[in-house]
């Protein structure tokens, strides 16, 4: 996007503003990209202020304005390793706690739509498919920011920010969605009478 490079410059530099500008922005990508990672819906904004201050804490050693973007990136994806890794732990000490509460905050069945039962079956394929391919399919429903808009992201940006060769991307965003599919689709039949 033209003036991002002026304004990941002047944050580096200490302006507050570009600072601010720049978690504006990147605020949404960075919420759903951590969305897709944790399951935990209650964790996702205090998982994004984590990946702000941290980014705010060290965007002083960034060296080029290119490599923001995937560098914010690897920085969620820190966050929600380091969360990920907690809630391992916790959840192998405090498993019947965890039950109990998922108990009480279940919604009964005659009051869940049909949209509610759909979201369900797509948290839970996703939940349950690769940490590599989740977080691939994370950054490939995030617009475009060379041409804003409603345009994804294309295969060479998705390759730019992952490290990986286009042709990886294809493959492994192919098999994602495709597992997806799969895992919803089955989630969809399970339910039928």
């Amino acid at each position: 996007m033209p003036g991002d490079d002026e304004r990941i410059l002047r944050a580096r530099a200490g302006d507050e503003r570009a600072l601010e500008d720049l978690i504006r922005q990147y605020q949404q990508p960075v919420a759903g990209f951590i969305a897709v990672r944790v399951t935990d819906r209650q964790a996702i904004p205090d998982l994004c202020q984590s990946a702000f201050v941290k980014m705010v804490l060290s965007i002083g050693k960034l060296q080029s304005p290119d490599a923001f973007e995937p560098w914010l990136f690897r920085i969620a994806e820190n966050v929600c390793r380091d969360f990920l890794r907690r809630e391992r732990w916790r959840r192998r000490l405090f498993v019947a706690l965890k039950q109990e509460q998922e108990m009480l905050g279940a919604v009964p069945a005659a009051e869940a739509s049909p949209l509610d039962s759909q979201i369900a079956a797509l948290r839970l394929g996703l939940d349950q498919i690769d940490v590599r391919q989740r977080k691939l399919l994370a950054l490939s429903m995030e617009p475009s920011r060379e041409q804003p808009g409603e345009r994804p992201r294309s295969y060479r940006e998705l390759a730019e920010l992952t490290h990986l060769s286009v042709p990886a991307v294809k493959s492994r965003l192919f098999r994602a969605r495709a597992t997806l599919r799969r895992l919803v689709g089955r989630g969809e039949t399970d339910n039928e009478p």
